[in-house]
């Protein structure tokens, strides 16, 4: 089985006489400030975006990258008109815009496959006996990929998430507003997973390294917010490592993709996760499901 990336293209084949492009109206609702962005996407890629509305998603938005047979990115959106959608869909722009600007020979890309599962599996070993007794082995079965899943995606996102959030207030100024009830909202979800109910059912490492996550994405945040959006973690064991990874953030010089490809190594390094993904250039990835 080849490796599973954490962020992969879509193949689909499409006329090639398509020009890159959107419709504005694809979405109703949408800021000016977001339709540049969906433009500037146009504009770095090459590619067209095509909209699909698919009332079952489970965010507002999603974005899906062209893989090299396409000329469309695909960008699935919930429909309605809950503001926040404004924020959802800059931000995913964000992150491919910061991937693609890159030149092709640096865009790296994090993929799993059997040998960095296995390493996931034998370092949360002593863990496996006691969240059995609690799930029962047929539904740890289940939990066992969602975890490894979710914390790599936590992983590779959250150091391009910094510099794409602070992309976003620096350039896009009428989105603040949005862009601090979005985060607002980002962290409460958070908070709510700051129990020891949750923990105790939870490998250890896996609890650890998110929350850790969380407490520095927050701290550099609160600048852009104005909020004391660390406030929950304040009294927790995540401030003193959290406060490392914030401040290894704090200290990278390159706002770009190689400068996330570096941050997220440095953090992965911090958190002990280095095992659990491995790199490859977007070119040598299969298409496959977007994380």
């Amino acid at each position: 089985m080849g490796p599973d990336p954490f962020f992969s293209p879509e193949k689909r084949e499409v006329d090639s006489g398509s020009i890159p492009g959107y419709d504005r109206i694809m979405i109703q609702g949408l800021l000016d400030p977001v339709r540049d962005i969906l433009e500037t996407l146009c504009t770095v890629s090459g590619k067209g975006i095509r909209a699909v509305r698919k009332p079952d998603l489970k965010s507002l938005a999603r974005l899906r990258m062209a893989g090299p047979g396409s000329q469309e990115h695909v960008l699935f959106h919930r429909g309605g008109d809950d503001p926040l959608v404004n924020h959802v869909i800059a931000n995913e722009c964000g992150h491919l815009i910061r991937l693609l600007a890159a030149p092709p020979d640096m865009r790296m890309v994090a993929v799993a496959n059997e040998r960095t599962r296995s390493i996931y599996r034998a370092e949360i070993r002593e863990d496996i006996q006691r969240l059995s007794l609690i799930h029962g082995i047929a539904e740890l079965g289940g939990f066992l990929p969602l975890w490894y899943e979710s914390v790599v995606f936590q992983l590779t996102r959250m150091p391009p998430e910094i510099g794409v959030e602070r992309w976003l207030h620096r350039e896009y100024p009428a989105l603040r507003e949005i862009q601090r009830t979005a985060l607002m909202e980002q962290q409460a979800k958070a908070a709510e997973v700051l129990s020891r109910g949750i923990r105790r059912m939870t490998p250890r490492k896996v609890y650890d390294a998110s929350q850790t996550m969380n407490y520095a994405f927050f701290r550099l945040m609160e600048p852009l917010t104005g909020l004391r959006l660390t406030a929950p973690y304040e009294r927790s064991v995540f401030v003193l490592q959290g406060g490392e990874l914030a401040a290894l953030a704090e200290r990278n010089l390159r706002d770009d993709h190689e400068g996330d490809v570096t941050l997220i190594r440095q953090w992965a390094d911090s958190l002990a996760l280095s095992g659990w993904i491995e790199w490859r250039r977007l070119d040598e990835v299969e298409g496959g499901t977007l994380h």
